[in-house]
Formats: structure tokens, C-alpha cells, sequence
């Protein structure tokens, strides 16, 4: 039924719950999972329009240990996942990978990273499940026990 997920990763308690809900789909229907971290220069362009390399560098390395820590994920439940680096607005970024690729499955946090502009802009995740031409399953954070 889901032979490819999506997992778009931005390295908050929500993607990270949303991985673990994709891993248990994943060894139900076998089915292939890529991690995705989406690189959102939008916040941090300056006037000139441009973004120092140095702040690109940083962007991109936040980028990669994200993704390397959901990696971490997959490799202890013994599955393979493949990783994605992309730049851009993450709900359009999300939206059109998921729409333009052979992913029949986004699985996404309630909210991520970006609470603050979803009081100003929407949610990514409210975004995502109105456009994406795929099932989208949203999950919430996991509750702690005391």
C-alpha cells in the first residue's frame, strides 16, 4: 500500500515521533522511507538579497546532522533510508518533492521547528496536507511518562 514515505526531519520532538510512526509503517509494508531536511534561506536572506557563505555553511550543516540523527533512527530498526538536503520555502519544498516523485506517503509532525511563523504565515504541516497529491499522516509529539 505505501511502497515509498517521506519524512521531512527539521530536527524537532514532533519529526522525530513522526520517523518512529514512519519506521513501524515501513517494516508493516516494506516499504522504502527517505529523510528529508529542508534548508529554509527565506529567514535568514539580508537586504542585498544575499546569505553569507558562512551562514549557508551553517544552514547546511544543521542540515545534515538532522538528517544524520533520523539515519541513526532507520539504521538501529534495520532499515535503509536515503537522505535529501534541499533549499527553499520547506512547505512548498515538501509539497512538490512529495507531488513530483514517487513518494505515495508523507509522514510529518503536528508542528516543527517553525511554531513561531505559523502564528504569521500557517503551518507547514496545514499546507502540506491540503496540497500534496499523496496520503499524508500527521503525528503529534510523544507524550512523556512520569
Amino acid at each position: 500500500m505505501f511502497s515509498h514515505i517521506l519524512v521531512p526531519l527539521d530536527g524537532s520532538e514532533n519529526s522525530q515521533s513522526a520517523l518512529k510512526v514512519a519506521i513501524k509503517i515501513s517494516r508493516y509494508f516494506g516499504s522504502k522511507i527517505t529523510l528529508m531536511a529542508v534548508i529554509d534561506q527565506s529567514r535568514v536572506t539580508l537586504a542585498a538579497g544575499n546569505i553569507p557563505m558562512d551562514i549557508q555553511d551553517d544552514l547546511r550543516k544543521r542540515a545534515i546532522s538532522v538528517l544524520k540523527a533520523g539515519q541513526s533512527l532507520t539504521d538501529a530498526a534495520g532499515i535503509d533510508a536515503k537522505t535529501k538536503i534541499e533549499s527553499g520555502p520547506p512547505k512548498s519544498v515538501i509539497t512538490e518533492t512529495a507531488n513530483k516523485q514517487d513518494f505515495d506517503l508523507i509522514v510529518m509532525g503536528k508542528s516543527g521547528a517553525d511554531a513561531f511563523d505559523r502564528l504569521l504565515i500557517g503551518s507547514t504541516t496545514a499546507y502540506v496536507v491540503r496540497r500534496a497529491n499523496v496520503q499524508v499522516l500527521v503525528v503529534n509529539a510523544e507524550e512523556k511518562v512520569e
